[in-house]
């Protein structure tokens, strides 16, 4: 039933695009409807995340699910699929060549094997072992069991696949001529060698950065999970930290070479392509941690810095850069450095969740500076950070005293209000990675019994600016080299036109 009505609708929407003369009109609201259409069905592949997925698991006494590898083939179909959260967006807003090729030579394939699996889709979007939003406590019964029902993901997951087939159809349509092209070239031997070869490489790359957090675990057949110290151990100075900070200076530097000479729009694309795959990566989590308490709930400073990210790209706003540039780029260095992850091997879904997502948040605002997106810093821009980390900070200690206020009541579900935003909440966790500070957690005062304040909050509060008022004196002088102008470059207005809705 599922593929009789999925594929009549499909048919006859593409047969409608056809015969409308999508490919040819330039009537404006057709590429407003498909701009709107595109950031639909990203919301819904984003909510998906949260849905019960039996496939995403963080599994601890069973590995086997892992190590019989007959899974593997569908992580790597879905894993494949990701990839149009990168392009769709780009083919439909910027109408580049190598994205409208991916679209056409890979995600029409992929986008139908997906359809084809609806079974394997279904078994595992219904499967108990699902997690996301369904193992939150306080969701009746009902709700949970809604989460599960195959009606519902049925119709979830039908309307989630015809909205990228019809996008994949309309960049088809619409930019027949790029794919035709492609294709005579290649079979009357006129085809450019070294542009194809860059084509794939640039393929590589997309493909690589939207690794889903859970594959891993598939391709090598698990992780080790012994607390005895081993040669894949992800831990603080262990060689797999030490090749992980290697990989994000590589890749730091790579990029800028390889991109410091394209035109505005491609920079800004390679960084919108960072920022994609950390909205993705790090929410991915939330489908494999089980239930989503106060502690994984994403109010640290990390956890918001893909939101933050996005909000400067789309807007530009410069304020937001400065505070990304140098709150959120700092925080994820300390976080690098102290390697606070889980005691088990490097593929492991948790420490290749710590590793994206921080490589991601240091990435995307420096290559915004070296690659020249954002005019040059200026000295007066140390308030919009500090102004930036004052309410940021004022928002945690609000959340997380709250969280903490209700996790000290007691009560049958004082353990889901446990939280440590910016480690400074918990005494016990935070010295476990910070030793000496763990004293200062003792001088505190109660306000109103309920809300606790202490003397770790007001370091972190003043020290932490403090570190990255030095930081960005640095980068001031590291960042500006090369640089003369105080506008956005050429190429930034025009930029902003496509944007637009």
């Amino acid at each position: 039933m599922f593929y009789g009505i999925f594929f009549a609708l499909a048919v006859g929407s593409v047969l409608a695009l056809y015969f409308t003369k999508i490919c040819k009109s330039t009537n404006p609201l057709i590429e407003r409807i498909a701009k709107i259409l595109v950031i639909v069905w990203m919301s819904i592949y984003f909510i998906n995340l949260f849905l019960p997925d039996g496939l995403v698991l963080r599994t601890y006494n069973d590995t086997s699910i892992y190590q019989s590898g007959e899974n593997t083939w569908f992580v790597m179909l879905r894993w494949c699929n990701d990839v149009a959260f990168l392009v769709l967006p780009v083919a439909v807003f910027f109408k580049k060549d190598l994205f409208i090729k991916i679209t056409g030579y890979f995600l029409s394939i992929v986008c139908l094997v997906n359809v084809i699996c609806y079974f394997k889709y279904i078994a595992f979007y219904t499967s108990p072992l699902g997690a996301g939003i369904a193992e939150i406590r306080f969701l009746s019964e009902g709700a949970k069991a809604f989460l599960r029902d195959a009606t519902f993901r049925s119709f979830y997951f039908g309307v989630m696949m015809y909205l990228e087939l019809i996008l994949i159809a309309y960049i088809f349509i619409r930019h027949f001529d790029v794919l035709k092209n492609q294709m005579v070239d290649l079979f009357t031997g006129k085809a450019n060698v070294k542009g194809i070869l860059l084509g794939l490489g640039a393929f590589l790359l997309i493909f690589l950065s939207i690794v889903p957090i859970y594959a891993p675990q598939y391709i090598f057949k698990g992780y080790s999970r012994s607390d005895v110290q081993a040669f894949d151990t992800f831990k603080m100075a262990e060689p797999f930290h030490i090749i992980w900070v290697v990989m994000v200076i590589v890749e730091g530097v790579a990029l800028t070479l390889l991109f410091r000479k394209k035109d505005y729009e491609t920079k800004y694309i390679v960084v919108l392509m960072l920022a994609l795959s950390l909205v993705m990566q790090y929410n991915q989590m939330f489908t494999c941690i089980g239930e989503i308490t106060a502690h994984r709930m994403p109010f640290q400073l990390c956890n918001m810095a893909g939101l933050f990210i996005l909000v400067m790209l789309l807007t530009r706003s410069e304020r937001m850069y400065h505070f990304t540039l140098v709150i959120n780029a700092v925080g994820a260095l300390i976080a690098m450095a102290l390697c606070d992850t889980s005691p088990f091997g490097v593929a492991y879904v948790m420490n290749i969740h710590y590793m994206l997502e921080h490589t991601n948040v240091i990435l995307a605002p420096i290559l915004c500076a070296t690659l020249g997106l954002f005019p040059k810093l200026k000295s007066k821009h140390v308030i919009d950070f500090l102004v930036g980390w004052v309410v940021y900070f004022t928002f945690i200690l609000l959340v997380g005293g709250t969280f903490r206020g209700l996790h000290n009541l007691g009560g049958p579900n004082a353990d889901y209000w446990d939280a440590n935003y910016l480690f400074m909440f918990d005494k016990a966790e935070t010295s476990s990675i910070v030793g000496f500070i763990g004293p200062l957690f003792d001088i505190n005062f109660t306000l109103f019994n309920f809300f606790t304040f202490n003397l770790t909050q007001a370091l972190i509060f003043l020290v932490f600016p403090l570190i990255c008022t030095g930081v960005f004196f640095l980068m001031k002088v590291l960042l500006n080299i090369g640089k003369k102008t105080d506008v956005f470059p050429e190429g930034a207005d025009e930029l902003k036109a496509k944007l637009k809705i």
